[in-house]
């Protein structure tokens, strides 16, 4: 057993949690190192000058956040296995025709194939090829700031190009964005259901991520302000428009009470934005960036309205952070690459990038559509324009076994426990991705079996007992 006995008096909030975020901390830095027994709570709480409930309370939430793992009869100890991620479904084609993918969560394959195959030869004949295959130059990084900030002010965005940060899209950006604010043991705010590349994210930092209760547009605005006053997070990340996973559009009023918040309590705002293309010009609300600048890390990318193979993206920081931002995106992938950096700018500029948004927006919406006639008398989430959905599941089913059954008929679904935080029980839903065939009638057709699958209800088996 271990003597490890933690210094906790600079640490923020309630004992518990500094008990639980120093085993973080420790765990990280290999203090603790896996398989190793921890202190009994009796011991540990004597030697912190605490309550035996204290320990347990913070054992529970080290368990909660999978750092030690308790053993009846034998102890705790620290976790031995190697972290689980939850995986991101990148697949896109209709290869096996009797299979419908809905996991997938990227936009129609849209127009950006027939645009590549002009703006290829184009920029062969026109750009130096040295240009492409080398690092970009500063002043071909300028040229893409400008043009990524005019396509930012766009969307909604301040058009800010000496903030602007280029990067290898928005993952890359969050990454950066964690490096930059957070150090292992920090807490950061968001949605009880929420993105699960944040949570890959969060776990191989160390970052613990606290979910906020949510109504039809989010996380609630008391919820946010209870978590700041009693959890002392270093920020908050949100998706405000087409949330993932329930496809929800935060109103107007909840984006001013998030920036008002963030103000008056000095907490930074991780904005993930890559969804914000899909609102209709009238209808596209202020972003955090705009609200509130100097607080707010706004991300966007070019992945999702051009096409996911660019792996373009950017970021508009503080100024006090860019520095440390850009040493962020240095440090993950040193340079953005310069081909596809300069297919975005050259659609930016000619008009394709906007094309690219409405085709996608007419688009979103037409299979939308389809989704609410296939799936009529079910509960369905997600609003107008969002490529994916939230579908509550009818009784009996639950997440997993609807998932399992699904894939058994040739449909693939998320279940909710991909966006679930700690050990919370996964809601009895499942998220349905609409891009991921090329064509409507393809996912007109495969949403007619998973219709035909919810009216026949979970198959009923029987077992004795003796």
């Amino acid at each position: 057993m271990t003597t490890w006995t933690p210094d906790i008096a600079l640490k923020r909030g309630p004992r518990y949690i500094a008990i639980a975020e120093a085993i973080s901390d420790a765990v990280a830095t290999g203090d603790l190192a896996p398989g190793e027994r921890m202190p009994t709570h009796r011991d540990l709480a004597t030697r912190l000058g605490v309550t035996v409930g204290t320990v347990t309370r913070a054992y529970a939430e080290a368990i909660r956040r999978d750092l030690i793992t308790g053993e009846v009869g034998r102890g705790t100890f620290v976790r031995a296995t190697p972290m689980n991620f939850t995986p991101l479904s990148t697949r896109q084609d209709d290869a096996q025709p009797d299979v419908f993918d809905f996991a997938v969560n990227l936009p129609a394959q849209g127009i950006a194939a027939d645009r590549l195959r002009d703006t290829l030869p184009r920029m062969a004949a026109e750009a130096n090829p040295d240009t492409l295959v080398g690092y970009p130059a500063d002043s071909d990084l300028e040229i893409a700031r400008r043009s990524l900030a005019s396509f930012a002010e766009y969307l909604g965005a301040p058009f800010a190009p000496e903030r602007l940060i280029v990067n290898n899209g928005a993952q890359n950006g969050m990454l950066a964005a964690l490096l930059t604010l957070c150090r292992a043991g920090d807490t950061v705010l968001c949605d009880e259901l929420t993105y699960p590349g944040m949570k890959n994210l969060a776990r191989l930092l160390g970052v613990r991520l606290h979910g906020l209760a949510m109504d039809g547009h989010g996380m609630t605005v008391e919820a946010l302000e209870h978590a700041i006053l009693h959890h002392a997070p270093r920020a908050v990340y949100i998706v405000p428009n087409f949330q993932n996973p329930t496809g929800t559009i935060w109103p107007r009023d909840r984006r001013e009470a998030l920036a008002r918040l963030a103000t008056r309590h000095g907490i930074w705002i991780i904005e993930d934005d890559v969804f914000g293309f899909l609102a209709e010009d009238s209808e596209r609300l202020t972003p955090l960036a705009a609200l509130a600048p100097e607080r707010t890390i706004y991300l966007n990318s070019a992945a999702k309205c051009m096409g996911p193979g660019l792996r373009v993206g950017y970021m508009i920081g503080p100024t006090e952070l860019l520095p440390a931002l850009s040493a962020g995106i240095r440090l993950s992938t040193m340079t953005p690459a310069p081909l596809t950096l300069q297919v975005a700018v050259r659609w930016i500029e000619d008009g394709t990038a906007r094309d690219s948004c409405r085709w996608h927006r007419a688009e979103a919406r037409a299979r939308r559509n389809l989704a609410l006639q296939a799936l009529d008398g079910y509960n369905v989430y997600g609003d107008a324009g969002s490529y994916h959905l939230w579908l509550t599941l009818p009784e009996p089913w639950r997440s997993d076994e609807f998932t399992r059954s699904a894939r058994h008929r040739g449909i693939i679904v998320s279940a909710s426990d991909h966006f679930v935080l700690g050990r919370r029980a996964a809601p009895p839903a499942v998220r349905l991705g609409l891009g991921g065939s090329k064509s409507r009638a393809r996912i007109e057709e495969g949403l007619t079996r998973l219709a035909d699958m919810l009216r026949a209800g979970p198959v009923t088996t029987f077992s004795s007992i003796f």
